[in-house]
């Protein structure tokens, strides 16, 4: 037998302390809430005072009083029909207004904390449950104000209300009301809870993987279709749609027993007034009229416990939600850099790795030990196959990731110990997939610096080489760009990414395949322009598979793996030096250079 108790069932200990710290990230504003709880106990309070004067109001006039002993009545049911409106516009505009503030602070909160944590806190999640903790999870917390919180307090006071004006007739009427009331208000809700609750686990799952899925259609839907793969991929949403309607439809059934258990009790209450009241007006001890106020009241008191079923199944997603919520927060919270380096800057500014061993958490070791040494005016390549490390090491360089062993240092300073913003006023990183946002040229181009103007905008624009481009936009910088930049062309995005670098007050710039997914004359002409795009003023490092292009760098350096090693080993540098260098001594990048000319022969024909 089961040891836990009935709360544990239903609601267990882990899920209320997720849901207490994530009420503490809401920051609710407790004097809106005050006034949300306030306007809807009015809007409940105002239907239940209809009902008990309109049921005082009819039975008084059966008795044909004068009709200024009607007055108050009648104007009263006026009043309780226009304030239950009234009471209940002004509570949605109130708890809305809590709720969202709420979600805002909460998004802040989870954005803030992981992007002061480490690139593998990120990456290690799938994007489509990272969109889910980030958003419907989020909403799910905001929610708990309005669905859950608001209306088990509204059922409290309206409940006390209602037994209140009863036991001014009655109070052993109102003592079965209470009852009622309290079995209503509990019992229903609690079975609820407990039969919606694996439901409701099941649907965040597949909601974090129908958002995967949607995602990897949206992005990839050209790759799929023309492997053949679009119809199964669509058909696995499909059915994960179905799995979710399933969940609803296992859930609403525990909600529909809650609603049951609520009418029920009503009719029992109703029951119960009728024959405890008969026997009192018998007795003389209640006026007929008071019979029939405390016969109808009951009918608007149960209104207020009719959305605790739904309240306390909300309880149920909010708990879950605050739970992955506050997992993501003390994940990225654990990963942050354990100090800060205060050290001063070096004068000069640079960039150096020193026995450097680069990988993530779930890979460690993937490549290293390597040394390198950048400079402002100094260009420097890194080539290898796919998968042989080459972004980690770009990372890792950035102050991304936390070296295995050996360290990073930014102008004499740790860099990955360094807050982000003092790592970026030095040191700016484009990876492969960077944002375009769906806005202006000009403002994606301000993501790096805030203050640039129109006219620095096109200087860099035509630095990047899109004077062209720029020439025959309708509206210049100001022009309107697709959703991540899907009105514009692989290389036009690439070099927009390279002007916002450029636009970057950061000495030193490091770039991840520029070229990726660009024609080969295209890509040679890109990265050899990036190559050149620090000067004297800049020290670059760029990330690529492309050789043709490389003798415009100083320095190229090789990974790869020594004949014969083992392949869990990490990735070295098995050669380095010039572009020129290379051809000449190691064979390998020769022949890699010649194939990759051989094939753009083929291109070409």
């Amino acid at each position: 037998m089961s040891s836990l108790s009935p709360l544990e069932k239903a609601f267990p200990r882990a899920e209320r302390r997720a849901l207490r710290q994530s009420l503490a990230l809401l920051d609710i504003d407790k004097k809106r809430f005050a006034l949300s709880v306030l306007f809807g106990s009015g809007a409940v309070g105002s239907g239940v005072g209809l009902g008990s004067v309109s049921a005082w109001l009819i039975a008084r006039a059966a008795q044909l009083p004068p009709v200024l002993d009607l007055s108050i009545a009648a104007t009263s049911v006026r009043m309780f029909g226009i304030g239950k409106a009234v009471f209940r516009y002004v509570q949605r505009i109130a708890s809305h207004w809590v709720a969202l503030r709420g979600m805002a602070a909460v998004r802040t909160a989870v954005y803030t904390t992981m992007a002061d944590s480490t690139t593998d806190v990120v990456s290690g999640i799938r994007r489509g449950d990272l969109l889910a903790r980030t958003g419907s999870d989020v909403d799910e917390l905001g929610n708990v104000v309005v669905k859950s919180l608001l209306p088990i307090c509204v059922a409290v006071i309206v409940s006390l209300i209602s037994v209140g004006i009863v036991a001014s007739y009655s109070p052993a009427i109102a003592a079965v009301l209470a009852l009622c009331l309290l079995v209503a208000g509990v019992v229903g809700p609690y079975c609820a809870m407990l039969g919606g609750r694996m439901a409701e686990i099941d649907q965040v799952a597949y909601r974090a993987q129908l958002n995967a899925q949607a995602l990897n259609v949206l992005e990839n839907a050209s790759e799929l279709r023309v492997s053949g793969q679009l119809a199964a991929v669509q058909a696995q949403a499909q059915e994960t749609e179905r799995h979710i309607q399933h969940s609803r439809d296992a859930s609403a059934r525990p909600t529909a027993l809650a609603t049951a258990i609520d009418t029920f009790a009503m009719g029992v209450s109703v029951f119960a007034a009728l024959v405890i009241g008969t026997q009192q007006v018998a007795a003389g001890t209640l006026n007929p009229i008071g019979l029939i106020v405390c016969t109808l009241t009951p009918l608007s008191a149960f209104e207020a416990t009719q959305g605790l079923a739904k309240a306390a199944v909300q309880l149920v997603r909010s708990g879950r939600a605050a739970l992955r919520v506050m997992a993501l927060l003390e994940t990225a919270r654990s990963a942050q850099a354990p100090q800060h380096d205060d050290s001063p800057a070096t004068d000069k500014p640079i960039l150096i790795a020193q026995d450097l061993v680069a990988g993530w958490a779930t890979r460690p070791h993937v490549c290293g030990p390597i040394s390198l040494q950048l400079e402002p005016g100094k260009a420097i390549a890194i080539v290898g196959h796919s998968g042989i490390g080459k972004s980690t090491l770009l990372f890792t360089l950035a102050g991304m990731l936390e070296p295995d062993s050996g360290c990073v240092k930014l102008s004499g300073r740790d860099a990955y110990r360094l807050h982000r913003a003092e790592v970026s006023e030095e040191l700016i990183l484009t990876a492969e997939d960077a944002h375009i946002f769906e806005t202006t040229v000009l403002e994606n181009l301000r993501v790096a610096r805030a203050d640039i103007s129109a006219t620095q905008a096109e200087e860099l624009l035509a630095q990047a080489g899109l004077e062209q481009w720029l020439a025959q936009l309708p509206d210049g910088v100001n022009t309107m760009l697709g959703s991540n930049a899907a009105t514009i062309s692989g290389g036009e995005r690439r070099r927009l990414l390279l002007a916002r670098s450029l636009a970057s007050p950061a000495t030193f710039l490091l770039l991840d395949e520029p070229g990726e997914h660009l024609d080969p004359h295209t890509a040679d002409q890109l990265i050899h322009d990036l190559l050149r795009a620090g000067g004297a003023q800049r020290g670059v490092i760029v990330v690529t598979h492309r050789l043709s292009p490389l003798a415009a760098a100083d320095e190229v350096l090789m990974l790869g793996k020594a004949e014969g090693a083992d392949p869990t080993a990490p990735a070295q540098v098995i050669a380095r030096g010039t572009h020129e260098q290379l051809l000449r001594t190691v064979p390998e990048y020769a022949w890699a250079l010649h194939q990759e000319q051989y094939e753009e022969g083929h291109y070409g024909e």
